[in-house]
């Protein structure tokens, strides 16, 4: 028998997930410590957030401006961190946390609905 799902242990995808959010922070406080010095880093972006709101479970049209502008208020509290990486693990499972919220809200709303 021929299985071509993909099976992965719960904790592993967790550690994924909070491992790049955490390469995401890194990377948006690079980006911000860019802009200061007049860099326009827009083209350099990796829209790493959209992966991840996918691998935490988010359909394409359920990545609302809400979630967004949360997701990207949540990376600014990164740009204070220096060479902490448990620092950026910390942050990242709070975030994931807080998107794991924003989709069980998302799902409640439907099942209240049928």
């Amino acid at each position: 028998m021929n299985n071509n799902s993909l099976n992965i242990v719960f904790e592993d995808l967790f550690k994924l997930i909070v491992g790049f959010i955490a390469d995401d922070l890194k990377m948006q406080k690079h980006f911000y410590n860019l802009s200061l010095s007049g860099l326009d880093s827009t083209p350099l972006q990796l829209n790493l957030h959209e992966g991840i709101f996918i691998l935490v479970g988010f359909g394409k049209d359920e990545i609302t401006e809400e979630v967004k502008q949360w997701y990207f208020q949540q990376t600014e509290r990164g740009f204070n961190i220096y060479n902490d990486e448990k620092a950026f693990q910390h942050l990242a499972s709070e975030i994931l946390e807080g998107l794991l919220k924003f989709r069980k809200e998302i799902y409640s709303k439907r099942i209240r609905e049928y």
